[in-house]
């Protein structure tokens, strides 16, 4: 099935955030999906990520999921990128209106 016309549910979307588009892309040596809390800060506190990994988080979605997302705003879109929930239901949401 390709990816565009793939049906995720929330759940499925988190684990492969986590595991394919946060450690794999971003190559975390040492960390498992268990090590990331759904609802903790990616940036900054949490995660501890830079701001320069959310063009490879950006990135890894689109490969992933097969949706678009404008890297040149991602200042705009700054709040979808907070947790794995928010990246998780910003993911579910693009993907719903691109198969609609």
């Amino acid at each position: 099935m390709d990816k565009k016309t793939q049906v995720y549910d929330k759940a499925e979307i988190a684990k492969l955030i986590k595991q394919k588009i946060i450690i794999e892309n971003l190559e975390l040596k040492g960390v498992s999906p268990e090590d990331i809390v759904d609802h903790a800060p990616l940036f900054g506190e949490g995660l501890c990520l830079e701001s320069v990994e959310a063009f490879y988080i950006a990135g890894g979605i689109e490969q992933q999921f097969g949706v678009p997302i404008d890297r040149t705003k991602l200042h705009q879109l700054r709040h979808h990128f907070q947790s794995v929930d928010t990246l998780t239901t910003y993911v579910y949401d693009l993907m719903a209106s691109s198969n609609s």
